[in-house]
């Protein structure tokens, strides 16, 4: 009797690729469940090391978080929605908790056995074999990511869901003048010590949460900081030494000019300028373009290829609450492959996607932001709760959620002080250290 059970890929096995096997893997007499992570381990960006730049076989290495990183979430917002951290620990806490928690989340469903570690994807091909959800086969082609001589290996799949993660490749603006830059210079994603910047004058650029957070890091031990943006700053409480400065118009060898003409002799550039979607492994049969503006098209929902739509991607917004929009993608995901949620007609989804971008560009962002929640996060999670037949979300997350930003905004550093004590249905209450 031959197996008449879907084969799901999924690439990557990071909180993305963890929630997506929790939930497929409860319906095992409707899919078999594959997935390849090219680390050692489980989760992702969380696998914290102190080696940066790229591995013996060229990879880039896969963390991007640094050794004295406190999470910027509150733990009550933070969780998957059908596990909560352990309520012993505070709002906030090290990465090494979050670490702990993804395991403690694999175990607890026995999602390793499920996982196929030290492994690349190398190539995804699409096999055209007829219309619909199901109208495409997927070749997938793997080998040791720790042998790069080694013969790959071949396997079909019904379904592929890339769940690799956008914290990989860096974004590097070309700024004029930034090779000829005598000093260091990296991007965010390597930074991993402030010591190495001891009583060095110091420019960051970007002024996102991870550009405010690496210069309050830095900031005990250098001589002064410059923080760039090319924007009007959202966060302006900083220490004395670090001053809040116009975007970069071009660097010199030993410092660089700003936008509004002034010039500035500097040690060291730490770049905190984001990541560029990369998915080296799907080719152009596959039907998804990653454009010049860092947008991955055409989706629907953010999730599905409306070309083939058994290919599927997680999670690959900004600015949202993530382990959240996880665990409801993976299920609305899960609902889609099972057919209990049926897709509408391919034009249709290509209407949505673009009416999705006309909502972007009527807020005066840049085409760039298309895959941007913020605030319009709750919607998203509303219009996937609804289509499911689930139960909305409580609204103390909303609350919670909307509080957290603007204390953020006011005052990073003490946004990581408060603890937070929910109250079922609707509220919250905060205590501070």
């Amino acid at each position: 009797m031959s197996d008449l059970r879907k084969r799901v890929c999924i690439i990557g096995a990071g909180p993305s690729g963890l929630a997506c096997l929790r939930y497929l893997t409860e319906s095992p007499e409707c899919f078999t469940v594959q997935a390849y992570e090219q680390g050692a381990e489980s989760a992702g960006c969380w696998v914290y090391t102190d080696e940066t730049g790229r591995d013996k076989n060229g990879f880039r290495i896969h963390s991007t978080i640094y050794d004295s990183l406190k999470v910027n979430l509150p733990k009550e917002i933070m969780a998957y929605l059908d596990f909560p951290f352990d309520e012993k620990l505070p709002s906030f806490f090290s990465h090494k908790e979050v670490l702990r928690y993804l395991n403690r989340y694999a175990d607890n469903f026995q999602l390793k056995q499920h996982i196929q570690f030290k492994t690349r994807v190398v190539k995804v091909k699409a096999k055209h074999v007829g219309d619909g959800l199901w109208g495409t086969k997927w070749i997938v082609e793997v080998q040791p990511s720790n042998d790069l001589s080694a013969t790959t290996e071949k396997r079909e799949f019904d379904a592929v869901i890339v769940c690799n993660g956008h914290f990989v490749e860096p974004n590097i603006p070309e700024y004029e003048g930034f090779n000829e830059f005598k000093g260091l210079k990296i991007h965010g994603r390597d930074y991993r010590h402030a010591e190495k910047f001891k009583d060095k004058t110091i420019l960051t650029v970007g002024s996102s949460f991870s550009g405010w957070e690496i210069t309050l890091d830095v900031a005990p031990v250098a001589k002064y900081i410059y923080l760039s943006h090319w924007k009007e700053h959202k966060a302006t409480k900083f220490p004395q030494n670090v001053e809040l400065v116009t975007g970069v118009n071009k660097f010199t060898a030993n410092g660089v000019i700003l936008t509004d003409g002034r010039e500035l002799t500097v040690d060291a550039v730490i770049l905190n300028t984001g990541y560029k979607h990369s998915f080296p492994f799907l080719g152009p049969d596959c039907g998804i373009e990653m454009t010049k503006d860092n947008t991955v098209r055409p989706l629907y929902k953010h999730t599905i290829a409306i070309r083939n739509p058994s290919l599927l991607f997680m999670c690959i917004f900004d600015w949202v609450l993530p382990f959240i929009c996880m665990s409801l993608q993976a299920r609305f995901i899960k609902a889609i492959l099972e057919e209990t949620l049926k897709l509408p007609p391919e034009e249709e989804m290509i209407q949505a996607e673009e009416a999705e971008l006309q909502r972007v560009l009527d807020r005066g962002w840049p085409k760039r932001y298309l895959h941007r929640l913020d605030e319009f996060q709750f919607e998203y999670f509303d219009d996937l709760t609804n289509q499911m037949q689930l139960k909305r979300l409580p609204p103390w997350v909303f609350k919670l959620a909307f509080y957290h930003l603007n204390y953020l905004f006011k005052d990073l550093e003490a946004a990581k002080m408060v603890n937070y004590e929910v109250i079922e249905p609707d509220g919250f209450k905060t205590t501070f250290d």
